[in-house]
């Protein structure tokens, strides 16, 4: 038993010290600033106490980061925002009912190991990506999240919702993680579709888009693990609607990406109809994004997904390898992009898929 203690613990001490871990360490920081839902929390407190709420409440409220960048960021979606509207949200009926569920719901995430969410995430990244963010859980208006300048100081907005299950925050975590991630290696992409023609270029950008489903793959683990499988009932459900009309939706963004690239879109207009292909849940940019991803890797490996991670473009390129040969033999029938497409985003010579 001694004997077998001790190499245990040189196991341990050795996976301690391998390079691998303490590179994958140095690559992931994790800042959580829980200030905003703590001073929502206190001024509910007050006001189920029959207390006084001063303006020395709503001061510390408003001038913790997490609010002032989510002021920020809904400027830049061109929504209102105002502390006087939030003060109505905060002291509504509605949000004092939930003042027990909430409380809970943030002393459980406070406890959650973000640190090894991004560690966890790596293995769907580039060797060059970190994941170096804020996380900000929050008491808010809209029940979303999302992350938020990635290019200059990365964060994660988390809505506090005490109908999230554990598992579901940890998928939720991993998901925006691997954006930040990404995030990091965009200017290694944007070195490489620099020369192309400027209607090419807005599609090669929109393409990253596709990160969605490489999100849900990366925090769902595994080509072989269900996605979506903690998430809401509404979520599920989507996503099976979604499953269902791959071949329809990719030849919708197909269509998209030739009227991109022939001008029948332009400047705004094709930002415009890209946003709709979000979805008011999970859209295509998830879904085709998703199986994408997942029969890339199964064919090539992960390796060979990950190089279509620092060059997008090489996503679509692979998967159209990978359907002609699932169409040739009859196991699927799956909608492929256009030529023209891939020819309009690609040099001369196409990269071929890892054997």
């Amino acid at each position: 038993m001694k004997m077998l203690s001790r190499s245990l613990i040189l196991i341990v001490l050795g996976l301690l010290s391998s390079p691998a871990l303490h590179a994958g360490m140095d690559r992931v920081q994790v800042n959580l600033d829980t200030t905003e839902a703590e001073q929502v929390l206190a001024i509910l407190a007050k006001q189920k106490q029959a207390q006084p709420i001063t303006d020395a409440d709503w001061h510390s409220l408003f001038s913790t980061e997490p609010y002032q960048r989510l002021k920020k960021r809904e400027a830049a979606m061109h929504r209102d925002f105002s502390d006087d509207d939030f003060k109505k949200f905060v002291l509504s009926d509605e949000l004092a009912r939930g003042y027990d569920g909430l409380t809970r719901t943030l002393e459980a995430w406070t406890k959650a190991d973000l640190r090894a969410a991004g560690l966890r995430v790596l293995q769907y990244l580039p060797d060059q990506a970190a994941i170096r963010v804020k996380v900000f859980p929050m008491v808010k208006p809209r029940p979303n999240s999302f992350v938020f300048d990635v290019d200059t100081d990365p964060a994660i907005f988390l809505y506090l919702d005490p109908k999230v299950s554990q598992q579901e925050f940890d998928n939720t975590v991993s998901h925006e993680m691997h954006h930040i991630g990404l995030a990091s290696t965009d200017k290694l992409y944007d070195k490489k579709i620099e020369t192309l023609p400027p209607s090419a270029q807005k599609v090669a950008k929109w393409i990253g888009a596709f990160g969605e489903g490489l999100a849900i793959l990366a925090a769902a683990g595994g080509p072989d693990v269900p996605p979506n499988q903690y998430s809401q009932p509404d979520v599920q459900q989507n996503w099976g609607r979604g499953m269902s009309t791959l071949n329809q939706d990719l030849g919708n963004l197909n269509e998209f990406f030739l009227e991109a690239l022939d001008g029948r879109l332009k400047d705004d207009a094709v930002d415009n109809k890209a946003s709709t292909f979000y979805g008011d849940i999970q859209g295509p940019w998830y879904t085709v994004g998703y199986k994408m991803a997942i029969l890339v890797e199964k064919r090539y490996g992960r390796a060979a997904l990950i190089e279509c991670m620092v060059d997008r473009r090489l996503l679509l390129v692979r998967y159209n390898q990978v359907a002609g040969e699932l169409n040739a033999s009859g196991k699927e029938q799956l909608a492929v992009w256009s030529p023209e497409i891939l020819k309009a985003l690609m040099s001369a010579t196409v990269p071929s898929a890892a054997k």
